[in-house]
């Protein structure tokens, strides 16, 4: 079961703190961040790789202040977007990386805490059998708990206590 550990770590007060801390430190200074609407996200024209240079392209043309283009319409907003969006690109790879981690490191956690339930489980159901005291009652409660579980299949479940 000890090679099966991959994460053995509880996060203390003190490093909770930190974490809040930081990420309050980060959305003090990420203030001007918006929300979308999901049909705002769907229907905003998107800028790409492909398309990047196409808006690099007209902003430098704004910059030439042609004759043709409003006098309203100037290179100054663009430009700052534009920089904007560059800029939070490595941020945001940065951020998506740790949240994965963050997500995956919970996963096994959680995975590790089910796999040694199922493990109980299946030892409840043999001592049980036995008969063993106390073990009834254990299986009792695990059955009740375990079959009103929507995560995992019952058949997939045991075939993982095999494993544990």
């Amino acid at each position: 079961m000890i090679e099966n550990n991959r994460i053995s770590k509880v996060l203390t007060k003190d490093e909770i703190v930190e974490i809040q801390k930081g990420i309050s430190t980060l959305k003090g200074t990420f203030d001007f961040l918006k929300n979308l609407t999901p049909k705002e996200r769907k229907n905003l024209p998107k800028i790409n790789s492909a398309n990047k240079i196409f808006a690099e392209d007209s902003i430098h043309i704004l910059e030439g202040e042609p004759q043709w283009v409003p006098m309203a319409l100037t290179a100054q907003e663009p430009r700052k977007d534009l920089k904007l969006y560059e800029q939070l690109d490595p941020i945001i790879l940065e951020l998506e990386g740790l949240l994965r981690q963050m997500k995956d490191t919970q996963m096994i956690a959680g995975s590790e805490v089910y796999r040694v339930a199922l493990s109980v489980y299946s030892l409840a159901d043999a001592a049980r059998k036995i008969p063993m005291e106390g073990a009834q009652s254990a299986y009792e409660l695990l059955k009740t708990r375990f079959t009103q579980s929507t995560s995992t299949p019952i058949s997939t479940a045991q075939n993982n206590t095999t494993e544990a």
